[in-house]
């Protein structure tokens, strides 16, 4: 629908509006006006108001039709014969809106007036009601806050009494506090020495040789105690020695009931396997399953880290591994083993320290790759299974 339909479908509606409320017989000022509801007053008066709203829209409109229907330069005019006689004649029906609707809307207002008045009268009045109720319960809260200023004037001296056997109550608590207190100082302080001491001696057991580690072990304990010790030590050794790569074998949770009663709870046991190279750590046992491509993709910025650190900044690491996981991953191992010479096989075996896990007693092996160092850490083991298997 074109813009001029449009405003000629407007003028229709506000037309045909105005005639229907002029052809009421209810009108303001008529013998039936008395007849007319309050809320039919306010209906017709917010009707005529929107009216208005429309004749302004409608008035703006015609100003540019009408300023095209009088253009008279050939090449800009753009409006024939029948579309200038069109505009005039919707012009003429438009400039007779106004005073049609501002005569009705002089009359319906002033019937409105009243009504406002009434209106604000009744407000009023409620406002005044509103008050005196507010008065009402102000004198009521009055009285309600004497008795309870009554009330606690009596309880006052009750709750004196009560103070003060609370602040008896309180001296005796303190007092307890403190000594509870100087007991604890105590303990803490025996415990500062005690793990000092633990600290002193691993330290030194850690600076021992493997030789010296033994002749404590049997130093300070019973040939009976240093055989079970001995049997374990061999066991532990053994297994780390046939098989170094495999990690459960060098790591020894210090809580195993086992490992605790052959072998830590003798005296010179923790310290034979710092010694030989064992340190305690805390690591974070996860019994959930990891995630095969956050383990995949650790793996492969270990790789890089260790082997091609120059080659990293050039690899989407993620992409790899959404490419290689599950199931492609020995794919991925064999190429980087032809163009590296490295695998999967050659990475460090890492173990990392977490404050919140679990303590271990953990042997790290050096990274494959460093081939003089790991010979000389694997030949240390060997001399260890020997040192015992002997004695």
């Amino acid at each position: 629908m074109t813009e001029f339909r449009k405003t000629t479908a407007l003028v229709d509606e506000v037309e045909k509006g105005l005639k229907e409320l002029q052809g009421e017989e209810q009108q303001p000022g008529t013998h039936s006006s008395s007849e007319l509801k309050e809320e039919d007053i306010e209906q017709t008066v917010k009707k005529i108001k929107s009216w208005m709203e429309n004749i302004a829209e409608i008035e703006g409109k015609m100003q540019g039709f009408i300023a095209k229907a009088e253009e008279k330069d050939p090449d800009k005019k753009i409006y024939g014969p029948g579309m200038i006689k069109r505009v005039k004649a919707l012009a003429v029906r438009a400039e007779a809106l106004r005073p049609t609707a501002e005569k009705l809307a002089a009359d319906w207002e002033g019937a409105y007036e009243p009504i406002l008045q009434k209106r604000k009268e009744k407000e009023l009045k409620h406002q005044e009601e509103l008050l005196k109720r507010k008065r009402q319960q102000e004198q009521q809260e009055e009285m309600r806050l004497a008795a309870l200023r009554a009330k606690q004037l009596a309880e006052a001296s009750l709750r004196e009494a009560e103070e003060r056997r609370a602040e008896e109550e309180k001296k005796q608590k303190e007092l307890e506090r403190k000594r509870e207190l100087e007991l604890e100082r105590k303990r803490y302080e025996e415990q500062k020495i005690k793990l000092k001491k633990e600290a002193e001696r691993r330290k030194k057991a850690q600076e021992m040789s493997s030789s010296e580690a033994l002749q404590l072990m049997r130093d300070s304990n019973n040939e009976y105690q240093v055989s079970r010790m001995l049997m374990t030590l061999r066991t532990l050794i053994a297994n780390i020695v046939n098989d170094p790569g495999v990690k459960m074998y060098r790591r020894i949770r210090q809580a195993n009931k086992h490992v605790q009663s052959e072998l830590l709870r003798y005296p010179g046991g923790e310290d034979f396997l710092l010694a030989i190279g064992f340190r305690l750590k805390r690591i974070k046992v996860d019994d959930k399953e990891p995630d095969p491509k956050l383990v995949l993709k650790k793996k492969i910025l270990l790789f890089y880290n260790t082997f091609a650190p120059h080659e990293l900044p050039k690899v989407d690491v993620q992409r790899v591994v959404d490419f290689f996981a599950g199931g492609k991953e020995e794919d991925l191992w064999d190429r980087l083993r032809k163009k590296y010479g490295k695998s999967e096989e050659d990475l460090p075996d890492t173990f990392e320290d977490d404050k919140n896990g679990q303590l271990f007693y953990v042997l790290d092996e050096p990274p494959v790759n460093e081939r003089g160092r790991w010979q000389r850490w694997f030949d240390d083991l060997k001399a260890v299974k020997e040192l015992i298997r002997s004695r």
